[in-house]
């Protein structure tokens, strides 16, 4: 009997090990969650700061940004992301001209961005395919794209106003993981210009 349940454990254990060593960075099974900072542009729609930006603008803004991404492929997966952001305003005189004293600025703002993404892993994909030990295990590249909606508080000199944002764009990025569950991430791409932070396995 002890024979039998020591050859049982040994199975179990052998078999936990060999499905370890096959793990990838990304799999259909992946679910991750990630947390991060970088510079993004978000298109603002304002139509009452016409007579300075335009009714279109996307001032660069600092952002903490969080995600999850979840697979629906071996090699897609599809997320959400959203988070928080802003910029801090300035206006200085610039001294008399024609009749008056002039001056320059920049609005300061505090915004919310939520939206899906969409990525494609075709590093899981080029090793699977090569069949070569690439560090598939570890390393996770991807390409996707990305769109969404949000608001923006617009701190003006005189007022402050809500007005919407909007997105769309792509990404490209890459995950290196140090243990199984715990990585580090780095993206580049539009709306998000450069960010980097770290990912989570569930």
């Amino acid at each position: 009997m002890k024979k039998v349940f020591y050859t049982a454990a040994l199975t179990i254990v052998l078999s936990l090990a060999i499905q370890q060593a096959q793990a990838q960075a990304w799999e259909k099974s992946t679910k991750l969650l990630g947390i991060g900072f970088g510079a993004s542009q978000f298109f603002h729609i304002d139509n009452a700061a016409s007579s300075y930006y335009g009714n279109f603008y996307s001032p660069l803004t600092g952002q903490f940004n969080f995600l999850g991404e979840f697979g629906v492929h071996d090699y897609v997966g599809i997320g959400f992301t959203t988070g928080i952001g802003g910029r801090a305003g300035y206006y200085r005189s610039y001294g008399y001209w024609w009749g008056g004293y002039g001056s320059y600025g920049s609005a300061g703002e505090l915004n919310v961005p939520v939206g899906v993404i969409a990525n494609f892993h075709f590093y899981q994909l080029i090793a699977d395919k090569t069949g070569k030990d690439i560090h598939s295990d570890k390393l996770d590249i991807y390409g996707g794209v990305n769109v969404g909606s949000g608001i923006a508080a617009v701190f003006y000199s005189n007022e402050t106003r809500i007005v919407p944002i909007a997105f769309g764009g792509i990404q490209a990025g890459a995950r290196y993981y140090f243990t199984d569950k715990i990585g580090v991430n780095l993206e580049v791409g539009y709306p998000k210009l450069v960010h980097g932070g770290m990912v989570f396995k569930l």
